[in-house]
């Protein structure tokens, strides 16, 4: 019975590439996502190689072999394809210099270069396309840029359809030829194929993993995690369940459901969501944990695509969540709205809980848990300024309540949940001394809490998240030496940006230059206001530290009854 399951040793650019090897990448492979950090990191090794006669080692390459000198890439692609695109940066050099004097001997010795470096490195011209067959071909959606610009050297732009993976590695190939370009030792024919061939080929070295099947190559592959290399929790998922089905039907399903997800969710947050879908329905999670959590769930084919067609259909809900616009919610213009204000919020532990409450209350109580996790979270978090980190807990114990139909209303939700809900007393505390400076992020949600106040306070209904009414600083945030009168100099840039400080004021007051004057002015035009929390500041007398405190008090008694869990 064989029991080397994997074979290594150390072998140079050329030799993994040379003596009609080919090689792919599999569907399920991320695509290229080297960025200008990496392109430049490895540019500086290949500076240091040219100027000395040492080796560079980029790594582990893995690869399982197919048959007849073919091979797939499990790990290394990024490598692999930088490299190669670095050769092509090197080549267009060359023909740059035989388009200079196409007559000439040495654009002669140049075209037979060209030919030499792009068969022994690339791939192979056909006889009848007379376009170059690749040692190399890509995933799904880099493949066919790779192939037909890239290759073939018609590369001078690319479309605004180009997705953002090809434009990446069409960024890769400026990069190297700008650099090259710069070079003054890869003036000629003669030093940029000594670069290829020498530098690229010779002297870059790889540790070369070969393994027999999609087992082994699962087993290397986490074991490469295990030693902090730059494989992801979702990296190792998706070839974990790749290597659990066999027949290419399978491998098309999966690939589809897969990318649908990836679609929705976003690659960048997809582990974001695959923590929040299992902490949704079980005990609570950490990141570094869920692709060893799944492993041990899923081992067998048949539990593959249930699981994947649970995760499609948490996916979308997961986007909404973040998305008001979200046609999930566009019959429903209460939840809505509550989606907006959440997202506001700048939150995000609370998604696991309303991700479980979505599939599992009736309509009229998952917008009362909606209107829930709004005041607790404006209280807990916005307000409070505690670590939201610490809500996880209480919200995976209320998830898997709910995931298992053990709470269906929404107030017995509020009773998990009341261990983080910040009592009336704590929360008018916090507030009455709260400061939120103003900037391009925090704008929005001071906009949003002084109109829902003025709701509140003066019986209107105004919209607070769509107004772009100004936002007035009573005491100005360039206070001129007569309000020293009133706030204490040292005191003043720890006032200015009290919530007690600040008002609703319309842009055609503001124009009038209100925010500049003296309190006794600008009473004048807080008067004309049509909004209540701010003609009532023409009613006080003076503007100092004691009227602010009391202006702040009285919001936060107002406030205490507007983010009040409600169900």
């Amino acid at each position: 019975m064989k029991t080397n399951l994997l074979e290594t040793k150390t072998v140079s650019f050329r030799e993994i590439i040379g003596n009609g090897k080919k090689y792919s990448v599999p569907l399920y492979q991320r695509d290229y996502s080297w960025k200008a950090e990496q392109w430049e990191d490895l540019w500086l090794d290949i500076e240091s190689l040219k100027e000395n006669n040492e080796v560079h080692y980029m790594g582990s390459i893995v690869l399982k072999g197919d048959g007849d000198k073919s091979y797939t890439i499990i790990d290394g692609q990024q490598r692999f394809i930088t490299i190669s695109i670095i050769i092509l940066a090197a080549i267009q050099r060359i023909e740059d210099l035989i388009k200079e004097n196409p007559a000439s001997d040495e654009a002669s010795r140049n075209t037979d270069r060209k030919k030499i470096l792009m068969d022994t490195f690339l791939g192979n011209k056909d006889a009848v396309s007379l376009t170059y067959a690749s040692k190399l071909t890509l995933n799904s959606h880099n493949n066919d840029f790779y192939q037909s610009k890239l290759l073939q050297l018609n590369i001078l732009s690319t479309s605004s359809k180009t997705n953002d993976s090809n434009k990446l590695m069409h960024q890769a190939f400026q990069y190297y030829y700008e650099a090259i370009k710069k070079s003054s030792d890869l003036d000629s024919g003669e030093n940029l194929s000594r670069f290829i061939e020498s530098t690229l080929g010779d002297r870059i070295l790889f540790i070369q993993i070969a393994v027999e099947n999609e087992i082994s190559a699962y087993t290397v592959f986490e074991t490469l995690n295990a030693r902090g290399l730059e494989l992801t929790a979702t990296d190792l998922l998706k070839n974990y369940l790749f290597s659990l089905v066999k027949s290419s039907t399978d491998i098309e399903n999966l690939n589809r459901q897969w990318e649908s997800i990836v679609n929705t969710v976003g690659v960048d947050k997809l582990p974001r969501f695959l923590r929040y879908y299992l902490n949704s329905k079980q005990a609570l999670i950490r990141t570094e944990r869920l692709f060893k959590e799944i492993k041990n769930q899923i081992v067998r084919r048949e539990q593959v695509f249930p699981l994947l067609s649970d995760m499609e259909k948490y996916a979308d809900l997961f986007s909404a969540i973040s998305d008001p616009d979200s046609d999930l919610w566009k019959t429903n213009k209460d939840v809505k709205s509550l989606i907006q204000e959440i997202k506001l919020f700048n939150a995000e532990q609370h998604k696991s809980l309303v991700m479980a409450s979505y599939f599992h209350l009736e309509t009229n109580e998952f917008t009362k848990l909606l209107r829930i996790v709004k005041a607790l979270v404006f209280r807990y978090t916005v307000i409070s300024g505690l670590n939201p980190n610490d809500l996880e807990k209480v919200y995976n114990k209320a998830a898997i309540k709910i995931s298992k139909k053990e709470i269906v209303k929404a107030s017995d939700i509020f009773k998990e949940l009341q261990p983080v809900y910040i009592n009336d007393e704590n929360f008018i505390s916090d507030f009455s001394t709260k400061v939120i400076a103003i900037n391009s992020r925090t704008k929005k949600l001071i906009r949003y809490i002084l109109m829902s106040i003025e709701n509140q306070k003066h019986n209107v209904n105004y919209s607070p998240l769509d107004s772009d009414v100004t936002i007035e600083h009573i005491l100005p945030q360039n206070p001129a030496d007569e309000w020293e009168k009133h706030f204490d100099s040292k005191k003043q840039d720890e006032m200015i940006n009290r919530l007690g400080n600040l008002t609703l004021l319309e842009d055609s007051l503001n124009a009038k230059d209100a925010g500049n004057k003296p309190f006794s002015k600008k009473k004048e035009f807080y008067a004309q206001s049509q909004f209540g929390i701010t003609k009532d500041l023409s009613k006080i007398e003076n503007w100092n530290m004691d009227t602010l405190r009391s202006r702040q008090n009285d919001l936060a008694k107002t406030a205490a009854s507007v983010w009040k869990a409600d169900y």
